[in-house]
């Protein structure tokens, strides 16, 4: 639950700090204008100071949309974890189902929206924390579970759903141009010597790592690097990315396994470091993985999630980085449980 809490503090705060995220409305359509299409009726105004109203684009509806569902999404998470705390079995169903018709309409909603490759890392953000949402109503659908195992499962789903809200927001913030890509150099420092990881781990490297409680136990494997200049998103609207001049995305394939419980705690699930906590090094610059685009014609993508016993997922994380680059000098590195284990892509030991 504090897990939960503290999720719900993060996105809360970016309400306070991203106030022109917040402040977006879907525009009014053609139907419930005052005057004729393609004019607002302004109060005291007459025709001839009439303002046209622009038509929206997608792009700008998605962040309305984003932006109008975090509130009641938020709204709905606190009251499900409330009522788990006070056991109020009747609220707790009520908010299950709730928060699933409200899941299912901003999915549609979101679904038909015709959005460009820029905007799609929000809409994949926004996707994720309404499976997750969606996901913890199932659970809880039949009120307060007989089994803590359940329990955990959907706070953890709904601490997942949290995050990825989240990350849309702070996605819908980011200036428009802004490559999420590559981390921008300090003004007047020269660039830097490529660092050195002395003691990193090669391709096929195996770091095992607990949980903060020591219950569970994880692997985390880098498998290989392919490299492509475009790929789409796969399923019923494809979204095509396409490498900048000069540049071309590497793709990195994690492996994440969890290895077994141990101890007498009830928790049985781990989660696995999110995609935004690892850095691509090379040559002095860092450069920061795409928000998971889903299912790709080169693969799975690679995102955050928590495995229970036996389970494991694989998948790309996806960089746009310089033609050219050369694995051998450069490292992938992450933070898991106060760790940061770091893997060389490419060479020889």
């Amino acid at each position: 639950m504090l897990l939960a809490a503290g999720f719900v503090g993060v996105v809360l705060t970016g309400l306070l700090l991203f106030p022109a995220v917040c402040a977006m409305v879907s525009p009014a359509s053609p139907a419930e204008a005052a005057g004729a299409p393609g004019n607002a009726s302004v109060p005291g105004a007459g025709p001839e100071n009439g303002t046209a109203l622009l038509s929206a684009t997608d792009d700008e509806r998605l962040e309305s949309l984003i932006a109008g569902a975090s509130i009641p999404l938020m709204e709905l998470s606190v009251g499900q974890i409330h009522s788990l705390h006070t056991r109020d079995d009747a609220a707790l169903r009520d908010q299950a189902v709730g928060l699933s018709s409200l899941v299912e309409s901003l999915r549609a909603d979101a679904a038909v929206l015709e959005v460009s490759p820029g905007s799609e890392p929000a809409r994949s953000h926004f996707i994720a924390a309404l499976d997750e949402f969606a996901a913890a109503g199932t659970l809880l659908y039949g009120g307060i579970p007989g089994n803590q195992s359940v329990t955990d499962d959907a706070l953890g789903r709904i601490a997942l759903g949290i995050a990825s809200l989240s990350d849309a927001l702070e996605e819908c913030s980011r200036p428009p141009g802004e490559s999420p890509g590559i981390a921008p150099a300090s003004p007047g420092l020269a660039v830097a010597s490529a660092p050195e990881f002395p003691g990193a781990l090669q391709i096929g490297g195996r770091f095992r790592y607990d949980d903060t409680r020591g219950e569970n136990s994880a692997s985390l494997v880098v498998e290989r690097v392919t490299w492509s200049h475009t790929f789409w998103t796969t399923g019923t609207k494809p979204v095509q990315y396409t490498a900048g001049p000069g540049m071309s995305y590497l793709q990195v394939a994690l492996r994440a396994a969890h290895l077994g419980h141990k101890g007498d705690g009830v928790n049985t699930r781990i989660q696995i470091p999110a995609e935004s906590t690892f850095t691509l090094h090379y040559a002095g610059e860092t450069y920061r993985p795409l928000a998971s685009p889903g299912p790709t014609t080169q693969g799975g993508s690679y995102t955050r999630v928590l495995l229970g016993r036996g389970e494991f997922l694989t998948g790309y994380l996806f960089f746009e980085v310089p033609e050219g680059l050369d694995p051998a000098s450069a490292y992938l590195q992450t933070t898991i449980v106060g760790e940061s284990p770091v893997w060389r892509l490419g060479g020889t030991p």
